[in-house]
């Protein structure tokens, strides 16, 4: 199945969204010390630091080099429902397809790796970068925003894409999704992720989905499937 031609393009988070589970938490909580996560997450709570600063305390307490990262990624992670057949309908509509995550490219590239040759070739990533010193790693804010909280700046993204004369459809599920889904023509967010909540606040228009063949059948403009009948 392909989307009809329209001046639309695609920003899609990674972890639990592009996804079923949040690798980059899986990764830290694999290869950084025990209670390392947990420890970081708590002071975050608290108001000691920003999103941004949290990326970067969690990430760089892994200890591990790129290989074992990435077999980890690639051993661990599954594509939720549709996604594959969501990145085909784009490319069959050539609708320009983004994955923009606050992650590292050191999980996220291996995995998005085993998508077949034409669908890895139509996806651009946009994420932070992992620089490995040995078996230590550091970030480095890739789409850094000037406001600095989420480290990456996933309204930059979208916004980018606009200016090229694009319509953004965005789709995700949490924190560093908010500025994203903001400045973003249509809005999907994962049921059950912290997104829906910050949209209703905000009063963002947005429609929830569980998995990609939702966001297929209800892209903007788009004619509903026919239901099958029983």
């Amino acid at each position: 199945m392909s989307l009809a031609p329209s001046p639309w393009a695609v920003v899609c988070d990674f972890d639990g969204t592009a996804t079923t589970e949040d690798i980059g938490d899986q990764v830290v909580l694999r290869f950084a010390s025990a209670g390392h996560y947990e420890a970081q997450e708590a002071l975050y709570q608290a108001g000691a630091f920003p999103f941004s600063g949290l990326l970067t305390r969690i990430f760089e307490g892994i200890e591990a080099g790129p290989e074992e990262v990435a077999a980890f990624a690639r051993e661990v992670a599954v594509f939720r429902p549709g996604f594959e057949r969501f990145v085909e309908a784009c490319r069959a509509g050539g609708r320009p397809f983004v994955v923009c995550s606050a992650g590292l490219d050191a999980y996220i590239t291996p995995v998005l790796d085993r998508l077949s040759p034409a669908l890895r070739g139509h996806v651009g990533v946009v994420s932070n970068l992992a620089r490995f010193e040995g078996e230590r790693l550091r970030v480095a804010f890739h789409e850094a925003g000037d406001c600095g909280v989420c480290g990456t700046c996933k309204a930059n993204v979208v916004r980018r894409l606009q200016g090229a004369g694009y319509k953004v459809l965005f789709c995700g599920d949490g924190t560093s999704d908010r500025h994203g889904a903001g400045a973003a023509d249509a809005v999907f967010a994962r049921e059950g992720g912290s997104l829906v909540g910050y949209c209703v606040e905000r009063a963002i228009p947005h429609r929830t989905f569980r998995t990609f063949d939702e966001v297929i059948d209800r892209f903007p403009g788009q004619a509903p499937r026919p239901s099958r009948s029983r």
